[in-house]
């Protein structure tokens, strides 16, 4: 039984949802249109529209599906396609691993034994809706479009999006393993000449 796109098993328990880096969740694929995400999780329960950052970035809308705790976001300067999910329920996982409600150092330990990289930390304090200050923290790892972020030392969510090329403006897509195939030989089109 399917419960917006979270599984329940028989004993009415969530299941997890693996959350791949550089990979959308739940049939999302980065690059989808507001239509096409629209047709997958249906009328988001809250929309928000962020002002460009710098002046060449363009606008970003936000969309909250309250009961999946996901966010999508859109930007104007990606021609309004899918560019980052966000999550905030235990019931995701990360490459495997259950991140959201541990602390700190929990998540950055797990983050080693993954070996994905360097996270670089910093602290974010904002104002809650109550005007009592939390303690907040992102750890970033830049190559791979990931943010965790930390409210008073527990990781609360977790942000990411495609990994694009460097020199090509498209997101990088997750080599599938190809059949072997007859050997190409080169042609002359595939050398320079000086």
């Amino acid at each position: 039984m399917k419960n917006n796109f979270l599984e329940i098993d028989s004993n009415n328990n969530s299941l997890k949802e693996n959350i791949e880096i550089g990979q959308g969740i739940m049939g999302l694929e980065f690059g989808m249109s507001r239509k096409d995400v629209k047709k997958k999780l249906g009328k988001p329960d809250e929309i928000e529209i962020f002002p460009p950052e710098e002046e060449d970035d363009g606008k970003s809308e936000v969309w909250h599906y309250d009961d999946l705790e996901l966010s999508v976001s859109f930007d104007e300067i990606e021609e309004w396609t899918l560019t980052t999910l966000a999550v905030s329920s235990p019931n995701y996982l990360f490459e495997g691993i259950h991140l959201i409600g541990l602390s700190l150092e929990e998540t950055m330990q797990q983050m080693e034994l993954l070996d994905v990289g360097e996270f670089v930390l910093m602290d974010v304090n904002q104002d809650d809706d109550d005007e009592e200050e939390v303690d907040s923290q992102v750890a970033t790892l830049f190559h791979a479009g990931v943010n965790l972020w930390f409210e008073n030392g527990i990781t609360s969510e977790i942000q990411w999006g495609s990994i694009w090329e460097e020199e090509e403006d498209i997101p990088k897509k997750k080599k599938k393993k190809k059949k072997q195939e007859e050997p190409k030989y080169p042609s002359s089109a595939d050398f320079d000449y000086f």
